[in-house]
């Protein structure tokens, strides 16, 4: 699982869930399932949040290991 911090680093550039969300491609209501985190998003949308974000993908998004799932970011880069 993909726990984030889009909300903050959204807030700490000063633009909208929306904004943010024509910038990437997506609808409004995919950034508020992606900061609740109830949506999981693909590798490319992660690079472009965090891209139009200016952070890096590890600051914006972090590997939850459950003890039953042990994927990682491999490949990913």
């Amino acid at each position: 699982m993909v726990t984030n911090t889009v909300a903050t680093w959204r807030i700490k550039k000063g633009v909208t869930k929306a904004h943010l969300a024509r910038q990437v491609g997506v609808a409004r209501s995919y950034m508020t399932k992606l900061e609740r985190g109830t949506m999981q998003p693909s590798g490319e949308m992660m690079f472009r949040i965090a891209r139009y974000l200016g952070r890096p993908l590890e600051e914006v998004f972090q590997h939850s290991q459950t003890t039953t799932t042990k994927a990682s970011f491999v490949g990913l880069k």
